[in-house]
């Protein structure tokens, strides 16, 4: 049984090293780390700063919406509440 479960993982092993050379493998890994690498400190922090105030942007943009979504859903709940307490005076009366 142990003879099985090595062959088993020796060819899981195998087809694993064969997928990584067949997608790209190790090599692109090696040029993307060398373009990064070749733009230096501070073209990467220039890039991280960017994109930083982006997601700030559209953190304050959703925060926007939401709260505009909030006073429409609130403002309906409140009119629904006055016309129902408008039927109920009605009905006693």
């Amino acid at each position: 049984m142990e003879w099985v479960a090595l062959i088993l993982a020796v060819g899981a092993l195998v087809i694993s090293i064969w997928a990584l050379k067949r997608t790209g493998g190790l090599v692109d890994m090696k040029t993307k780390v060398d373009s990064l690498s070749s733009l230096g400190l501070t073209e990467m922090k220039k890039q991280v700063e960017s994109l930083s105030t982006t997601g700030e942007t559209l953190r304050k943009k959703t925060a926007d919406i939401l709260d505009r979504l909030e006073k429409r859903v609130r403002g309906e709940e409140k009119i629904e509440e006055k016309k129902e307490g408008g039927d109920s005076i009605k009905k006693e009366g």
